[in-house]
């Protein structure tokens, strides 16, 4: 009896061992089988002045601002038990304006490219939240500046919701139980396409000033007989956190009746207030930002992925253009990529991502340019500004044929493997992750002089080590190889481990050392 007892206790730590082997892949590789997806789930609301509520159109003119509910729709790994995880909101793409009229083949939060990267990610043991944001602007209008106007607006609207999402997951581990299992410290924000544009504000516009000062007047509305007027004014349009509420007042130069507004209409309401909107990690896929003034040295990295000969959203500094369904509209000069990313290395704010490991970053060798956050790419299927993203075609847009839009979801993919891998290990620096543990090398007992005792353990076990080679972290997993314990900066020689209210049973005690790791089975009983 006691050598079978003696057999299953082995097989059980072999079992528990190669599962907490498995979970070091967690953050750099998919260590999750199934994914949990969620319903839209509203966190927030606000106004919006596109006359319409819930994707309908509502062709009532002069109906001024509505509230609008705000939702995420969640995609977390089945069966994680963990409760400090990353957070990545993603923001889909979409110019702006709902989907059956964009003039684009994606829009929504249930885009393939959106399921896609984030079913990824859940599986590597991210928590993803697909998000709505605010849309509505006029890029068919004919006066210029008011087509400028009013995307101007709608950009800033999505940066306040933003700001307020991040408000929100802060608030949900300090105020709601930490019902999403985050850790508000490592939230990232990921835009795609229209989102990269909302990413990009929100990592690096953060004072009111820096519109005010935004060079070549791109956010100045000039106006005979008055003189420059702020195209944002924050006493209208609330802060740039979004925090309200707001009263839109009409100068006799704006024609409210074209652009939505209505004299005493609500334009921003807060949400969840007393919380920061600071973010850790900023990431773009296209977009641009408005200006590279906005970027100061200690800001957030940014991890950007963009066509050098993308025609609406340059790479480099130059004009944006939005498809409708007339064509192309030219709008306002941004920033891409290729500007961004070499201010990004020059002023210091990617050099965490020096930190990767020799060996980790396989997608480093070829990359076609040598920033260290920004991954370009060339020489797409259709010159193609957004080779990622991809539609079905047994459901193509209302009244679009399924041609018009890319369907080989297969290209798409491989694209999309190459964003992630890039992503990964930087993301794991930036982050702070402790990704690459994983790979250092199995310790002795004899190496760091560990005792570790008494085991079987009834109430606490005490560890200790040689005074030069402390224990750097210490975590507990069970048999399933579920995290029940971690202290993951101890950096000392001497620990107790309490049992608290561990049950009886076999666990597995991992310690970690500047030169390796020590993996030990532990009995309570």
């Amino acid at each position: 009896m006691r050598i079978f007892t003696k057999f299953f206790i082995g097989l059980a730590f072999l079992m528990t061992y190669s599962m907490v082997q498995a979970q070091e892949g967690r953050y750099t590789k998919e260590v999750f089988t199934n994914v949990n997806v969620s319903d839209l789930i509203p966190l927030q609301s606000n106004f919006t002045v596109m006359p319409w509520v819930g994707g309908l159109l509502n062709s009532t003119p002069g109906l001024g601002s509505q509230r609008q509910p705000l939702r995420v729709q969640f995609y977390t790994p089945e069966g994680d038990t963990k409760t400090d995880r990353p957070l990545i909101i993603y923001l889909h793409t979409g110019n702006f304006i709902p989907f059956s009229f964009n003039g684009s083949c994606g829009g929504t939060v249930a885009d393939s490219t959106n399921v896609e990267i984030a079913t990824r990610l859940a599986k590597m043991g991210y928590v993803v939240a697909v998000a709505e944001y605010r849309q509505g602007w006029l890029p068919t209008i004919e006066q210029e500046l008011l087509k400028r106007y009013t995307l101007i607006q709608a950009a800033y609207r999505g940066v306040q919701d933003v700001n307020a999402y991040v408000r929100y997951f802060r608030k949900s581990v300090a105020e709601l139980g930490n019902i999403h299992g985050i850790d508000p410290d490592k939230i990232t924000v990921w835009g795609q396409g229209t989102g990269g544009y909302l990413s990009l504000a929100s990592g690096y516009l953060h004072d009111y000033s820096e519109i005010l000062s935004t060079p070549g007047a791109k956010w100045i509305l000039p106006v005979e007989g008055v003189g420059n007027v702020p195209m944002i004014i924050e006493g209208q349009n609330g802060t740039i956190t979004g925090e309200g509420p707001t009263t839109f007042s009409s100068p006799a130069y704006i024609p409210t009746a074209a652009i939505g507004f209505k004299n005493g209409d609500t334009l921003c309401v807060e949400n969840h207030p007393g919380y920061s909107s600071k973010f850790a990690l900023t990431v773009n896929m296209g977009g641009a930002l408005g200006d590279t003034s906005w970027i100061n040295k200690g800001e957030t990295p940014l991890i950007s992925f963009h066509v050098a000969s993308d025609a609406l959203a340059p790479c480099q500094t130059g004009i944006l253009r939005v498809p409708t369904e007339r064509g192309p509209e030219p709008v306002v000069e941004v920033s891409g990529s290729c500007d961004v990313a070499v201010i990004m290395d020059r002023i210091g704010n990617n050099d965490i991502f020096k930190t990767i490991p020799e060996g980790e970053d396989p997608y480093n060798a070829s990359n076609p340019v040598s920033s260290l956050g920004f991954y370009q790419f060339d020489n797409t299927p259709a010159d193609s500004g957004a080779p990622w993203e991809w539609t079905f075609a047994s459901q193509p847009k209302p009244g679009q044929q399924p041609t018009d839009c890319n369907t080989d979801a297969e290209s798409a993919r491989r694209y999309i493997d190459t964003i992630i891998g890039y992503f990964a290990p930087r993301a794991c620096v930036a982050l702070g992750l402790d990704c690459f543990t994983s790979s250092a090398k199995d310790l002795t007992e004899t190496q760091v002089n560990l005792k570790m005792s008494p085991n079987p353990a009834s109430d606490q076990l005490n560890l200790s080590v040689s005074e030069d080679t402390p224990i750097k972290s210490i975590a507990l997993h069970d048999i399933s190889g579920r995290m029940l314990f971690n202290v993951p900066e101890l950096n000392a020689s001497r620990y107790t481990l309490h049992r608290n209210q561990i049950q009886n049973g076999i666990y597995i005690i991992r310690l970690q050392f500047e030169k390796g790791v020590i993996s030990k089975k532990v009995v309570f009983d």
